[in-house]
Parts: structure tokens; sequence; C-alpha cells
């Protein structure tokens, strides 16, 4: 018998899904407009504030593998000063005083934690420098240039500089005891080589005159807010001028297998860190900023720590490189030497100064420097060897007791 056709099944015609209700489209289109807003919102405040200068590096940064390390971490801490009392002298001899007490009851190795004066020369009042030398003839720190100007020329900047380094060698700063000339450098509201226009600089062969007066490293950054920030975040590396403006923004990597470039450029931390409030985004920047409105904390020392700055390939070797406006308010000396300092300073010597896993040193800007160079160079062994690796002492400093 010839089978017969298979029976067919008949298919059910599904039902049509529920047409959405009014009450459920405006809540569609509630979430799709407020996720709007939020994306505008977080892009204006990024663009607005001049996160994404670095955004792309620091992200590169977050998601690079940490260098491994063998052995003891030596972390090296400098406090860049923005000194500037102007002729509030009151205000200078408090700030010493103040210092002078936080520095003694912060001896480390043989020495008390160091501070790195930064001065403007174009507000040239001998009392302030007077103060200063004071303090590092008693073995607290070191003096270096700092300068604000705008609508400059070459050659009117040439001579800014010509008289500023002539004066503070007056009190034995910017002269090493070799003879030299040298001296570290920032410039006055972040406005280096050009970096925030004419206002602010005007000279976009900045970092060449720099180096012909006896610059030897840049200490500006990181500069929150600001379009001068470099791209690069978190990193010790060299700069070389060109004739346009941000030169520092040209990348050079500070190796031994590398001729150089004109300046060394010292970066300090730049993170960002989640916080639990919804009006900032859930997000905080870190840029080792000491202020009125930023103490520095035992968090924020960790941060710094974890910032993790140091010459490619020498991760042992951390800086970690804060700034401040020590002197600029009342609340900026509070900041700078007072109570939560003094805190912040007795927990990175007990978490960071074990002499297993870590070891602290208080170091100036000059003496970062020449540890820089030292770790570049493939130096190996205690590092307090180096600390006048290549630029000496400068004529003001008291003779070294260690």
């Amino acid at each position: 018998m010839t089978p017969g056709p298979l029976p067919t099944q008949e298919t059910a015609t599904p039902p049509a899904p529920p047409r959405p209700t009014a009450r459920r489209r405006w809540r569609r289109w509630v979430l799709a407009v407020a996720l709007l807003a939020v994306v505008g919102f977080v892009t204006a405040r990024i663009r607005i504030r001049n996160y994404d200068i670095w955004l792309g590096d620091y992200f590169h940064w977050l998601v690079t593998p940490p260098e491994p390390v063998a052995g003891t971490t030596h972390v090296f801490f400098l406090h860049c000063d923005h000194f500037e009392p102007g002729k509030d002298f009151a205000l200078t001899h408090r700030w010493a005083e103040a210092w002078s007490k936080l520095a003694e009851r912060h001896r480390l190795h043989g020495r008390t934690v160091q501070h790195t004066w930064f001065y403007p020369c174009e507000k040239p009042f001998d009392e302030n420098l007077t103060v200063i030398k004071d303090l590092v003839t008693k073995g607290y720190g070191e003096a270096e240039l700092h300068l604000h100007h705008g609508h400059d020329t070459y050659g009117s900047l040439d001579k800014k500089l010509e008289d500023g380094v002539a004066w503070f060698q007056k009190f034995g700063f910017l002269k090493t005891v070799d003879g030299e000339t040298r001296f570290a450098f920032i410039h006055g509201n972040w406005g280096l080589d050009n970096g925030r226009g004419e206002q602010f600089c005007g000279v976009s062969r900045e970092i060449s005159l720099l180096k012909k007066h006896g610059c030897y490293a840049l200490y500006d950054f990181p500069a929150l807010w600001h379009e001068s920030q470099p791209k690069w975040i978190n990193r010790i590396y060299e700069v070389t001028d060109d004739d346009g403006p941000k030169s520092y923004d040209n990348y050079y990597p500070l190796t031994p297998g590398h001729p150089g470039g004109d300046l060394t450029m010292i970066e300090g931390p730049l993170l960002l860190v989640p916080i639990a409030n919804p009006l900032r985004l859930f997000v905080e920047v870190e840029d080792g900023n000491i202020h009125a409105h930023g103490f520095a904390t035992p968090e924020r020392v960790d941060r710094w720590v974890k910032a993790n700055v140091h010459v490619p390939g020498r991760p042992e070797w951390v800086f970690v490189k804060v700034h401040s406006h020590g002197a600029t308010s009342a609340g900026d000396v509070e900041a700078t030497v007072g109570d939560d300092l003094d805190r912040a300073l007795t927990y990175m010597e007990s978490r960071y100064d074990d002499g297993v896993r870590y070891r602290l040193h208080y170091v100036t800007a000059r003496e970062a420097y020449n540890l820089i160079r030292a770790a570049a160079d493939g130096q190996q062994g205690d590092p307090e060897k180096f600390l006048d690796y290549l630029i000496k002492p400068y004529v003001a400093d008291p003779p070294r007791t260690r």
C-alpha cells in the first residue's frame, strides 16, 4: 500500500506583543533623556576642565601592568612649594617658624623632611630670601627659581631670567659649589613655554632659554584644569624645544641609550579616585596639590605612591612629588606646616619605611633630579650615594654630614 501524505501540524500564530502603554513610553523617554543629559554633562565637564588632554594617557597608564620589583622599593618624597608670600613678611616668618618645628619632628636616616622653595624672582624682596636662606643653612631644604611673566619676547624674558638668577645668587642659591649656575624651574600660572598663551608667557622658545641660563629640570606639572597640562601623566621624561607652544608634549624616553633632550620633566601624581559623592560623578582627581581646601591625609599619601612615578626600567625607585602654595594665605600655611601634614608624614614614615618592602627618603628637587639621572644611567646600590650625582650642592647649602 502506498503511504499517504504525512499529516501536517497546524502552526498557531503567536499573539501580538502588548502595545506599550503611554506610561511605559513616557518612562522610556525620561530614561533616554536622562542618559543623554548625563553623557552630555560628563562630556562637558571633561572638556571644560581640560581632562580630555590627559585622559588618553591616563587610561593607557591604568591598563599597563606595573614593572616587577625585586627587593626593596625606595620612595623619594619631594615637596615643591610655589612660595609666594609677597610683602607679607610676617606670614613668611610665621611659616618659617612653624616649618622648623615640623621638620625637627620628622627626622629620617639622619636628616629632616626636606622642602624646596620655588620663589618668584619677579618679587625681589630680600627679606623673604633671607628667611629662606636661614632655613636652607639649617638643613631644611633648598631654594629654586619660580617666575610669573606674560607678553614677553625672547629678549625681554632673557633679561628677566638673567636678573632673577643674579639676585638669587646673592644669597648663595642657584650656584653650585663647583661654580656652575644651575637651577630647577617652575613657571608661574602654569604658563610654561606659552602653554597658556601670551598673557602668561609669550615665548615659545622658553625651554631653550631656560637651558641657556642653567636650568636642568622642570617641576611644573600636573596643572589640573589648565590647557597647559601635558598629554602625558605620571612620567619622568626628556623634553626638546621647538618653535611651537607646549614643546614638552614631545615625549623622549629617559633611558641610557637615548641621547637626551633639552630638559628633564618630572611630574607629580595624577589619578582618578572613586568617591561616594554623586554630585561629583563619584570620582575626584588626585594631583598632589596640598592647599587650604585639600589637606594632606594618609589616604592621599597612598595615592601618591600608587601613581608609581619612576624612570622606565627602574621601578624600585619611586618619586613622589607634591606641590603647594605654602605662604599664599593663612589657610595654605596651615595646610603645609600644620597638624594634617604632620600626621601624613608620620603615616608615610610608618607605612613606607619598614626597611624591607619600602625605604623612604626625604629629598629636594635637585637631589631628586640627581637620583633620576643616576637611575637612567643604570647606577645601583644605596640611592643616597647619588644625591649629588650631577648637580652639586648650592653655595648656601650646609655641608653634607652623612
